[in-house]
């Protein structure tokens, strides 16, 4: 049952589950900024890491439309959404690995399909997929090509 300031807020909580946080050029632009300063690491469970998107996206929302909204309203706001959201999907056919087999004409794969063929193992037939070892480079470095810079007092003047 909900209370009488959810019911209250129900547009704002309409108008958040919509936003378009994944096209907003200032927030990608904030939420790069939080990421380089190592808040997501990878020693966090995927839940920690959840909650720490979904307080950025609060934020910010509430920042730019003037509202306030809790983090629990939004949590629940973006529950009812993903159940609604599986049910939906629950009721479509189910895609096999067969569907996703790339050819020369369709290169590219959809975000349901690629999330597919991730979840089932199938990563060789996820197109442009490199490999990239978790290492250094055990070559050596290359030597410098570039004459250093001269000290003021070494000018031609």
């Amino acid at each position: 049952m909900m209370n009488s300031s959810t019911t209250a807020c129900q547009p704002d909580l309409e108008q958040f589950i919509t936003f378009p946080f994944e096209t907003d050029a200032d927030y990608q632009q904030g939420l790069e900024s939080i990421l380089a300063g190592g808040v997501l690491d990878s020693t966090l469970d995927e839940g920690a890491k959840q909650e720490i998107l979904l307080k950025t996206r609060v934020f910010y929302f509430n920042r730019t439309a003037g509202t306030s909204i809790t983090i629990e309203e939004a949590r629940e706001a973006e529950r009812s959404r993903s159940s609604d959201a599986t049910t939906a999907q629950s009721t479509e056919s189910s895609l096999s690995s067969e569907d996703f087999v790339t050819s020369p004409d369709n290169p590219v794969l959809s975000f349901a399909e690629l999330k597919e063929l991730i979840e089932s193992g199938n990563m060789a037939q996820i197109p442009n997929n490199k490999v990239i070892p978790d290492r250094l480079n055990d070559a050596a470095p290359s030597a410098s090509t570039v004459t250093p810079r001269k000290k003021p007092w070494e000018s031609d003047v």
